[in-house]
């Protein structure tokens, strides 16, 4: 007998459990899921079948994956639903990307201006550990991207305003395409060049935490310029202007 096309797999089953245990908060935010070996026994499927759901989880930006470490969750303030990470993209060209880029610059900023002024102890904590994961992706054998867009998100979150933080998160998809695409350079440049990107969240960190709220916008506003140069210039030398301490680039030029 054929089998059935409609007929859900089994990876399709443990997915959805697996989504609705998450969104019920059973891992908690940012928690690490049960090892393949444990979800298998505990769903009683195979481990194909479970790399299959957490292949499927990763791809939607619902998990990460840290090499030797295991599997965590996304943090996010909404439900996750199937396919998430695949919807919602509007980035369309070169333009678009440009114009994100613009966005992010004029609203982190002043994000980051009032994080520094709002921010509680648990803040910082929380900002501090996402720099720190940051700084730890290489060995981890991560690009960076969800590490990146975590400190990004912890600093929204520090400004206890939920219109900052939805404001991210509804160009969660769009951000997650160009970081992937950015740090995926990155990943390919001399470890010093590496280094002074991470300078570079430091920075935004200290001033933070030091309740500079003019130096936080300043230098959040040069870190996503640094960013749009190195994406768009790479080694050349209209971007390697940028590495030198205290350039702060000019507004974007936009064609299109």
């Amino acid at each position: 007998m054929a089998a059935n096309p409609l007929r859900p797999k089994l990876s399709d089953v443990l997915h959805a459990d697996l989504l609705e245990e998450i969104n019920r908060g059973h891992f908690g935010e940012g928690g690490r899921l049960p090892s393949e070996a444990d979800l298998g026994q505990r769903f009683g499927v195979s481990r194909p079948i479970v790399r299959e759901a957490l292949s499927r989880l990763r791809e939607e930006g619902i998990i990460r994956s840290k090499k030797g470490s295991g599997s965590y969750v996304v943090p996010q303030s909404t439900p996750r639903r199937p396919g998430d990470a695949n919807q919602g993209r509007t980035l369309a060209s070169i333009t678009d990307i440009q114009k994100l880029y613009q966005y992010r610059m004029a609203v982190e900023g002043e994000i980051a201006y009032h994080a520094a002024l709002s921010r509680t102890e648990q803040d910082i904590r929380q900002i501090s550990e996402a720099a720190i994961a940051l700084g730890q992706c290489r060995n981890d054998g991560s690009d960076g991207t969800e590490e990146d867009i975590d400190f990004h998100m912890a600093i929204a979150r520090a400004t206890q305003n939920p219109f900052f933080v939805n404001g991210l998160e509804n160009i969660t998809v769009d951000m997650r395409f160009i970081v992937e695409l950015a740090r995926g350079l990155l990943m390919k440049q001399p470890v010093k060049a590496i280094s002074k990107v991470q300078a570079e969240h430091e920075v935004i960190l200290t001033a933070i935490r030091e309740r500079d709220a003019e130096g936080a916008r300043e230098h959040m506003k040069f870190h996503l310029s640094t960013a749009h140069a190195r994406l768009f210039y790479g080694a050349g030398q209209d971007g390697a202007a940028l590495w030198q301490d205290g350039v702060l680039p000019g507004p974007l030029s936009i064609s299109g």
